[in-house]
């Protein structure tokens, strides 16, 4: 063990103890930091990183059960092991620092081979606790990952079996990540949306194969079989407590829904619509109009930003309307990626389209 790596704050009101105590440990190439107060021992864990703290349990003012207290209460300071220094060996008092959270205790006096001994073991110790929780973690983003890949599977199987609804589904979730930023989420929240967005379609696979892929005008008949994909997508996901698929499951039931409430299944209206719903239609909605799809053909830009415009509080919440054309340049950056794998037809850059854009602004 490379013991120049860790830092020791020893807490003591007999700076003789301190001293003694910084010696020994700096002689095996332990870095050290002292203390001869609880108050000034707390202020010095929060501010500096702190690998081990040797406490006295006896100090005026503020003894090192109470010290200790502190220390394991904040998040900050709580995981740094204590070990107490002691003159009594009374079960009472040993009890009590063991409940207030301390590991072990030393003996005073005490000598180097027991101080050495009790700090590499401690220091050992925390070191195997924080390599095992970092595996933890690296293998629960691995299952996570595993998650979000099969999501994104899922999406576009469900919306058409072909590599253009997968390319759908993934511009989707740049959209509805992008929007969501802008919107004001949080980073992490951005990030749960962006994946959910991939299985906003996951219902179609409860519809017929000849509804999904039919070429042209869907019957009326045909269309309320159709609406029936938001239910069916949500139900699908509602035996879960994974905060993806919650978030996945609120996107599927609300996609559909418009601002003014005329959207189906549930007519919901404003703010009542969750705002996963609200950006996830918007980004569903320009994305769709933007490609060809087996019942329709692609829209240009200017005439599907112009129809975007128009459906302002109406089919689409107003201030995510403001925000997408305030940043029109970040959301069409997305497609200018996609412009020279020819699946953007009727496509041209976003650079010459934002010049168009106030004639738009002007008849609206």
């Amino acid at each position: 063990m490379d013991s120049a790596k860790y830092t020791v704050l020893i807490v003591d009101d007999v700076s003789g103890n301190v001293k003694l105590a910084s010696e020994i440990l700096e002689r095996e190439g332990y870095e050290t930091r002292s203390a001869n107060d609880g108050m000034s021992a707390i202020k010095i864990a929060r501010d500096e990183d702190i690998d081990l703290i040797l406490l006295d349990i006896m100090m005026p003012q503020m003894s090192g059960i109470e010290t200790c207290k502190h220390l394991k209460s904040s998040i900050d300071t709580q995981s740094a092991p204590v070990i107490f220094f002691t003159a009594s060996d009374d079960k009472d008092t040993l009890t009590q620092a063991y409940s207030v959270g301390g590991v072990d205790y030393i003996k005073k006096p005490f000598f180097k081979e027991e101080l050495l001994a009790r700090v590499n073991l401690h220091i050992s110790l925390r070191d195997y606790e924080k390599n095992l929780e970092a595996k933890v973690e690296e293998k629960t983003q691995e299952i996570v990952d595993t998650q979000v890949q099969l999501m994104y599977i899922l999406g576009s199987i469900a919306d058409g079996h072909s590599a253009e609804t997968q390319l759908h589904v993934q511009r989707v979730s740049k959209v509805t990540y992008l929007l969501a930023k802008l919107y004001g989420l949080s980073e992490e929240e951005s990030v749960l949306l962006k994946d959910a967005s991939t299985l906003h379609d996951i219902g179609k696979l409860g519809i017929p194969n000849n509804i999904i892929h039919k070429k042209g005008t869907l019957t009326d008949a045909e269309f309320k079989e159709m609406k029936k994909h938001p239910l069916i997508g949500a139900q699908m996901l509602s035996d879960t407590n994974l905060p993806l698929f919650n978030a996945a499951s609120i996107v599927c039931l609300q996609h559909h829904e418009q601002y003014n409430g005329m959207g189906y299944p549930n007519g919901l209206k404003g703010k009542n619509i969750h705002i996963y719903g609200r950006i996830v239609a918007l980004a569903d909605v320009f994305d769709a109009l933007l490609f060809k799809r087996s019942y329709k053909e692609s829209w240009t830009q200017e005439k599907v930003l112009e129809y975007i415009k128009k459906l302002r509080g109406s089919y689409f919440d107003p201030t995510l309307i403001d925000i997408f054309f305030a940043n029109i340049d970040k959301f069409l950056e997305i497609y200018d990626e996609h412009l020279d794998k020819g699946v953007f037809a009727n496509a041209t850059t976003h650079s010459s389209l934002i010049e168009k854009l106030g004639s738009i602004f002007k008849k609206n």
